[in-house]
């Protein structure tokens, strides 16, 4: 069946993987009525209020829908969901610290009696760490790139060669050097250091959980990842939406994951938790490794050759490895997917790669109502969470424009209701019942 694409607007904002980009996606001129012979194209339109995080294919008219059998989950109940009012605002996040909540950030203690040259040193170091956290933060929150700028590596870089010079054996002075290294395992024993300074310092655990992850040593990286769900830095939340991204994928397939979040997530949901152990799960974090990069062509992966991991490099990553069934999550930036949105298809909380077209609605009705647990859409506990089910509209309003082809009534009238929840709990609940009017 041939197929139309549209990416559709849903809810985000900063809470939910750095997305904050507002942008409108307008349905495609080119479709099969006009042009059989050309995929279809997107009119990307950045006047509009809500961001986007999803591709949607859709079937072009109802003569298309009418050959689908819409079938009933055996068993299945009505979905249901915790809420008083449907237009009640969400609870404001509470949002995770570290477990030494008491340590003292600076190197020195300028007690009383601190000479002028002391405090004057203690003042300088505490400015070069503030330099080295703001040009990794900024590094991290790219959204075209894993990799640092040419300019952010310098600058991480001339700090931790101050600290080996002005505080040699400093916490400073081996993570940074480690953080600097963008996933060098040889760089390790810096991180142990830092970790023998500051045992409980979460930062810590998530690159221990990184490298361990990166070298395939399952039970040391779950060791740090149960560290950081104590801490609070990885939530249960998190953990159970990304179970919901690792059943999206595709049987046998590879899932492609871009931050913090969906990584981790998605990697102690399948070894803990013990979802979906037949996905390959591909971090674009940890592709900056030389060892992480070994391990996947070991697995069969292809990659391409250059150093920096970009828009660029997802796109040729995606065209070597067509035929490992290729799924990204939908927490990526949509400025990864602008290059190759005419091979997207929504599934779930994923976008499948397909370069021939894909019938994705029976995948999508099955996951529905059959798979998908949808925690954070009937229990989110914080504000993440609720921001994180917006990720499931594209979907939603996938099926309801087939449902109410097919005249399915019942599953028609669930995912009305359920999208207007997700609405309310986003605060988007105008928006939402604009995106639906236009469908």
């Amino acid at each position: 069946m041939r197929v139309v694409l549209y990416i559709f607007m849903i809810v985000s904002s900063g809470t939910l993987f750095g997305q904050q980009v507002n942008e409108n996606l307008n349905n495609t001129t080119n479709s099969p009525a006009t042009n059989t012979n050309v995929s279809p194209t997107i009119t990307l339109e950045e006047s509009v209020v809500i961001d986007s995080t999803a591709n949607e294919m859709v079937p072009q008219t109802t003569e298309d829908l009418e050959s689908i059998q819409v079938k009933k989950a055996p068993g299945a109940k009505r979905f249901r969901f915790n809420g008083k009012s449907k237009m009640q605002d969400a609870a404001p996040a509470s949002p995770a610290k570290d477990i030494e909540v008491k340590e003292k950030e600076t190197l020195y203690d300028e007690g009383y009696g601190a000479s002028s040259v002391e405090s004057s040193k203690s003042l300088k170091m505490q400015s070069v760490s503030v330099e080295f956290s703001n040009s990794y933060s900024s590094s991290d929150l790219q959204r075209t790139s894993r990799s640092p700028s040419d300019l952010q590596q310098l600058q991480m870089d001339q700090a931790v060669n101050y600290f080996e010079v002005n505080a040699p054996g400093s916490f400073e002075s081996h993570y940074f050097k480690y953080v600097a290294g963008n996933y060098n395992t040889d760089l390790y024993p810096d991180l142990k250091a830092a970790e023998q300074l500051r045992p409980q310092n979460s930062d810590v655990h998530v690159q221990m959980a990184g490298y361990f992850m990166i070298e395939n040593d399952v039970d040391s990286a779950l060791i740090y990842m149960n560290k950081l769900k104590e801490s609070n830095r990885l939530t249960s939340d998190v953990v159970a939406y990304a179970g919901d991204i690792l059943r999206s994928a595709p049987e046998n397939g590879t899932l492609i994951t871009h931050g913090f979040d969906d990584s981790y997530g998605s990697y102690y949901a399948q070894n803990s938790d013990g979802v979906r152990s037949d996905v390959t799960l591909v971090s674009l974090d940890f592709l900056q490794s030389d060892t992480y990069q070994e391990e996947l062509e070991a697995k069969g992966f292809e990659l391409p050759k250059s150093d920096v991991v970009d828009v660029d490099y997802l796109t040729e990553f995606c065209v070597l490895n067509v035929d490992k069934n290729l799924s990204i999550s939908m927490t990526t930036p949509k400025e990864y997917f602008q290059a190759i949105q005419d091979k997207l298809y929504v599934a779930g909380l994923v976008f499948e790669y397909h370069e021939d077209d894909f019938n994705n609605f029976q995948r999508n009705d099955f996951l529905w109502n059959n798979s998908m647990k949808k925690t954070v859409i009937t229990h989110p506990t914080d504000e993440k969470a609720k921001q994180l089910s917006a990720n499931y509209l594209p979907m939603l309003l996938h099926l309801r424009r087939a449902y109410r082809a097919t005249g399915d009534n019942e599953k028609l009238n669930e995912v009305d209701e359920v999208s207007d929840h997700i609405g309310v709990q986003c605060r988007k609940y105008e928006q939402v019942q604009k995106v639906k009017s236009s469908y």
